[in-house]
């Protein structure tokens, strides 16, 4: 980053701060980083603190958890990780953030700073990257064939850089879900965390998964896979019933649960639906 482009953007940050105040997300990653254990990660207390809250929004709470986390890293990253020249050369090895969080991170900095300075840099050094790219590219190359004649050998790739391939953000949110699933299991010997567990829905399924493999508690693992089957068992009789209902002979009977069976039913599958604005 050029030394005119970060002083300016440090100068429009600590601006931002003084006239705003800390806002709840950088008071959440402050939380975070004042109590980081020697290893890095969050400290147990702290998760344990998060599932906590992210099961009273409801839905599987590694979801939820993962979406504050996701936002406090990107906020985090762009108030002053960007700025470390390790950080930055991290992003760039990585082809910057994939779409989601590219998107989200100028949504993140546009509330925050109003501005989209940040955002701009980080374009400006991937661009940079692409322009040396398409330069040394030779139009009279062929990758493909030469692929192919180099079996057991490793090609050379015709671009360095792939956007979004080892996106930063991702890497974190993929890196952090044993530690979730850790904590998780050990929440789950609580009984008031269990009955909490199960009025919210339990974990969804990519999560549950992850969790029966990992976890060394039978108890644990019992439980979960009990608590999943309950719910898939009344997901299909809501399911049914919605489709029932949808015959022109009742359609007049009043709805009930089973009408958002469909939305709760894609969430156990595949998670809560991202922020429309993404």
């Amino acid at each position: 980053m050029r030394q005119s482009a970060k002083t300016l953007l440090v100068r429009r940050r600590s601006e931002s701060s003084e006239n705003s105040g800390k806002d709840e997300v950088l008071e959440a990653f402050d939380a975070v980083c004042g109590g980081l254990n020697r290893t890095g990660r969050t400290p147990h207390w702290f998760t344990a603190r998060a599932l906590e809250d992210a099961l009273i929004q409801g839905g599987c709470p590694i979801c939820q958890a993962q979406s504050a986390a996701e936002r406090r890293h990107l906020h985090s990253f762009l108030y002053e990780g960007m700025m470390s020249p390790l950080a930055r050369q991290d992003f760039l090895d990585g082809g910057g953030f994939c779409r989601r969080h590219f998107w989200k991170a100028k949504q993140i900095e546009e509330q925050h700073w109003a501005d989209g300075f940040g955002v701009s840099i980080l374009c400006e050094n991937l661009l940079e990257k692409v322009q040396e790219d398409l330069y040394q590219f030779k139009i009279t190359d062929d990758f493909k064939r030469r692929g192919l004649l180099k079996i057991g050998r490793t090609a050379k790739r015709p671009f360095r850089l792939t956007p979004g391939k080892g996106c930063v953000t991702c890497a974190m949110l993929r890196d952090s879900v044993e530690h979730l699933l850790s904590v998780i299991e050990e929440l789950l010997e609580d009984a008031g965390f269990r009955d909490r567990y199960t009025r919210a829905g339990g974990l969804c399924l990519s999560h549950l998964q992850a969790g029966l493999i990992q976890w060394k508690s039978t108890g644990t693992k019992e439980f979960a896979k009990q608590t999943a089957e309950n719910r898939i068992e009344t997901l299909i009789a809501e399911l049914r019933e919605f489709q029932r209902k949808h015959d022109y002979q009742y359609k007049a009977e009043p709805r009930g649960a089973e009408w958002s069976s469909p939305e709760r039913a894609i969430e156990f599958l595949v998670g809560r639906m991202p922020e429309r604005s993404l």
